[in-house]
């Protein structure tokens, strides 16, 4: 139910029961915050974000505020300013004063607030938490004189992930964030997820690599970084995780055509940079691509998938490989009618005529090459094109895909004797069962 409140004068229509901090920054209105989070459950912990309203005596923080009928709040006034400097002053009385070395300079929302409230540590009395930085755990670095005990790292453990690793821990003369009996990540059944550090607002928890904002993507999702079309791994294999086959499926659709194919025979290079190589072993990418595609009947994909209107163009692809493929779907979905040509009976190119059946089944191949037609791309087999660019007097723009099936012989002494195949010949002649340039019935390797 919609209510209406106030925020400094200004009438906002809002869900009743909203959180106010996330009303008014969601409207543009700024209240200075450290420990809420928006993705986490509050604790109103930094009494940063505090308000005045009509209701109530005193100040309470936004973060813990309900949005109900009538409701005036009031942001800003002497009193505001007052509580909120003192809460950041003692903040920072136990905060280093090392700014310009901090390795999170310039991504520090502390000193983001420093800035904007103006306030600094000079007039408490500051101390030194004395703990020794913690290099022993893969990927991340844990810093304890640098937390605020903002409380971000142990919800999104616990509430955000479920996996609950990290707590409170105190010894003699101080409260700090760690694991049972301070045992390393590693020993203690954290999934290295990196939540903790992502909403760390300090650098108390942080990468062990170094990364500015326009290196965290490359940096912080290494895997997504090496797939050659960037594929989201991350959120497909979230979505496999969870059950989610169709999600998992379409995250893959929007960079992939064939990932059924693609789940037998990719290169898979992104698991050799896949961080979890540091902890133990790499993420098993690949395979689970696959286990994705197998499990998906691809409805949602389909269904959701945007055709754009008709463009009125034509284009001709030569080539029925998976660049034609590809090329071919993709322009048709952009609007433009487009005619596929290939010189073969079967589409696939090499994934029909070159890898052997038993790494890529053809019914694979054929099923995949069938998404064609839910995007209105006209296929033409059996036709090989002599001429093409008589093709362009035809069609708006033509696309030579015909790829590279003319095998090379290895530089080496008797490569031209009788006899001699080339491996591309080879398993073209094994992959339509004919016999091979030697009269002898072709046969898979592997196969018996």
């Amino acid at each position: 139910m919609k209510v209406t409140i106030r925020i400094d004068g200004r009438a906002l229509q809002v869900e009743e029961g909203t959180n106010i901090l996330e009303v008014a920054l969601t409207h543009g209105i700024y209240i200075p915050h450290l420990c809420h989070h928006s993705d986490l459950p509050d604790i109103s912990s930094c009494r940063l974000c505090i308000v005045e309203t009509e209701r109530k005596d005193g100040v309470t923080p936004a973060c813990e505020l309900k949005a109900e009928e009538g409701l005036n709040i009031k942001t800003e006034s002497d009193q505001i300013s007052h509580l909120r400097k003192l809460s950041m002053e003692l903040i920072l009385a136990a905060h280093p004063e090392d700014c310009s070395t901090c390795p999170r300079y310039g991504q520090c929302e502390l000193q983001t607030l420093m800035q904007y409230m103006g306030v600094s540590s000079g007039r408490m009395h500051t101390r030194t938490k004395g703990f020794q930085q913690n290099n022993k755990n893969p990927l991340f670095i844990h810093d304890m004189n640098r937390c605020v005990l903002c409380g971000r790292c142990v919800r999104a453990c616990s509430d955000l992930r479920g996996v609950g690793v990290l707590q409170y821990n105190k010894n003699d003369t101080e409260t700090y964030v760690g694991t049972l009996h301070d045992r390393l990540l590693k020993d203690s059944d954290c999934r290295f997820c990196g939540a903790c550090a992502e909403v760390c607002p300090t650098g108390t928890i942080r990468d062990v690599l170094n990364y500015t904002a326009a290196e965290k993507k490359n940096t912080l999702i290494p895997c997504q970084h090496a797939c050659p079309v960037h594929t989201d791994i991350p959120r497909y294999v979230r979505y496999v995780k969870e059950g989610r086959y169709e999600e998992a499926a379409a995250v893959v659709h929007e960079k992939i055509l064939f990932p059924e194919c693609l789940g037998r025979v990719c290169a898979h290079g992104c698991e050799e940079k896949c961080r979890r190589n540091e902890v133990n072993e790499a993420v098993s990418i690949r395979n689970i691509k696959r286990y994705a595609a197998e499990h998906a009947d691809n409805e949602l994909w389909i269904r959701n998938s945007k055709h754009l209107p008709s463009t009125g163009k034509k284009i001709c692809v030569v080539g029925g490989g998976p660049a034609g493929m590809t090329a071919a779907y993709y322009l048709a979905k952009q609007g433009h009618y487009v005619v596929l040509k290939e010189a073969e009976e079967k589409l696939g190119g090499q994934m029909q005529y070159g890898i052997p059946s038993y790494r890529l089944p053809r019914d694979v191949v054929n099923k995949e090459a069938e998404y064609l037609k839910t995007a209105g791309v006209k296929v033409e087999t059996r036709c090989c094109i002599s001429h093409p660019m008589d093709l362009g007097k035809e069609y708006d723009a033509v696309l030579m895909a015909i790829g590279t099936h003319d095998g090379v012989k290895l530089p080496m002494e008797g490569n031209d004797l009788s006899g001699v195949l080339k491996s591309s010949d080879f398993l073209r002649d094994a992959s339509i069962g004919q016999k091979n340039r030697n009269g002898r019935e072709c046969r898979h390797p592997g196969r018996r």
